[in-house]
């Protein structure tokens, strides 16, 4: 067979797989839109529990720090305001797989490879044991959640703004884009005005790395110069800041270790593993590499890392770690728990990142030596916890649109 007559196959099996994929973000789609249009509804003690209800509420009252409450209030305007506001947060659903396939252009050679990634980990969820925890999502920590309208909106544009800011960092030290730079600015300051949860764990990674290019050799001039986007952003969190804990509002924020994840959890020491368990072993199979590379990339000058995803996802998970752990809001707050969005997303990207180092891993010679049994068995393992994550989240999307608790 020619190549000219391959790439046709390969083109064809590309196309099959495409329309495939469009025909289930469809029907995921219109499940989607059922179950938030229920949410819309939701009343205490009722079916389809759900954020989206009060948020919806707040703002209308006029009280909100997030865009998704000019959102609401605009769309509150129309006729079926409720189909609309269902319709608006099931395309930012489907819109996070769509543009995760996209992003992983750069680090994915395979259209169909990339698919499987961004819809596999759009369901994502804690890998649940009962006997550990009996609930299946609280109690855990989650990358998918379809029950908090701001995270649904969020995880767009945050992924967006990750993952531009990758693209910015890998040729800086050759040559400023100053349009992508103001894009990014833009793109952060939007997902901050949307929940601020994403720059609480992205700000700290991002800095640390800002440092580590410094010393592969980016100039220094050039890196202040990349800092200054995070300024618009600082404005968004002070507005918000006032919002949320003005004198008025009788809200704060505190240290307490332990207080936010022994909220619901009788033993967060084995759920925070459970929740990342797949990200946790691809970690293990490559720390050692990474940090040699990495340590390589400073003593060398390279003016690049070589594992900047890597380091970055696994920075923000540490940051978000860090602030799960010890941090506590008072107030009417208290028991919301919400220094665990931040956390949850780290999740996502860290779900994202794994599945490109588990290909990479077996597409590499090296990787255990080059032993095919042993590849073969990593994989199969890997696949199998990816494969329970997963089987997790759909069961559990499932059964919210049956109007089950997400306490379930």
């Amino acid at each position: 067979m020619s190549n000219s007559e391959t790439k046709k196959q390969l083109n064809k099996a590309d196309w099959i797989g495409i329309i495939l994929w469009c025909l289930f973000l469809l029907a995921y789609g219109i499940g989607c839109t059922y179950l938030y249009y229920h949410q819309t509804q939701f009343v205490e003690g009722g079916s389809f529990e759900s954020d989206l209800a009060a948020h919806i509420r707040m703002a209308l009252d006029g009280w909100g720090y997030s865009v998704t409450a000019i959102v609401y209030r605009t769309l509150f305007m129309l006729p079926l305001s409720e189909l609309w506001i269902a319709l608006f947060l099931a395309v930012f659903t489907i819109g996070a797989i769509v543009l995760t396939a996209y992003v992983l252009k750069p680090f994915v050679e395979s259209g169909l490879a990339r698919i499987a990634i961004a819809t596999l980990v759009g369901f994502a969820m804690p890998f649940y044991i009962e006997a550990i925890q009996s609930t299946r999502y609280i109690g855990y920590q989650s990358p998918s959640i379809w029950h908090n309208s701001t995270y649904i909106v969020m995880k767009v544009f945050a992924t967006a703004a990750l993952f531009l800011c990758f693209h910015i960092a890998r040729t800086y030290h050759k040559k400023l884009d100053w349009k992508k730079c103001v894009l990014f600015a833009v793109l952060l300051a939007v997902t901050t005005a949307t929940k601020t949860s994403f720059v609480a764990v992205f700000g700290p990674a991002a800095l640390i790395m800002l440092i580590a290019d410094g010393l592969t050799g980016v100039p220094v001039k050039k890196l202040l110069l990349v800092a200054t986007t995070i300024i618009p952003t600082i404005l968004v969190v002070l507005f918000q800041e006032a919002v949320l804990f003005g004198e008025d509002t009788g809200n704060g924020i505190v240290t307490e270790f332990g207080y936010t994840v022994f909220l619901r959890a009788e033993t967060p020491q084995y759920t925070m593993i459970l929740s990342a368990l797949f990200p946790v072993l691809v970690f293990l199979f490559n720390f050692i590499q990474v940090f040699k590379d990495t340590w390589k990339d400073i003593k060398t000058k390279s003016k690049g890392l070589t594992h900047r995803e890597f380091l970055v996802s696994w920075g923000m998970w540490f940051f978000g770690a860090l602030e799960l752990l010890f941090l506590k809001e008072t107030g009417a707050r208290l028991k919301d728990a919400n220094f665990a969005w931040g956390y949850n997303y780290c999740l996502f990207i860290l779900f994202v990142i794994s599945c490109v180092y588990l290909i990479n891993n077996m597409k590499s010679k090296t990787f255990l030596k080059g032993n095919k049994i042993a590849k073969t068995i990593y994989a199969m393992v890997m696949c199998g916890v990816l494969g329970y994550h997963v089987y997790c989240g759909i069961y559990f999307f499932l059964e919210l649109l049956n109007g089950t608790t997400y306490f379930m």
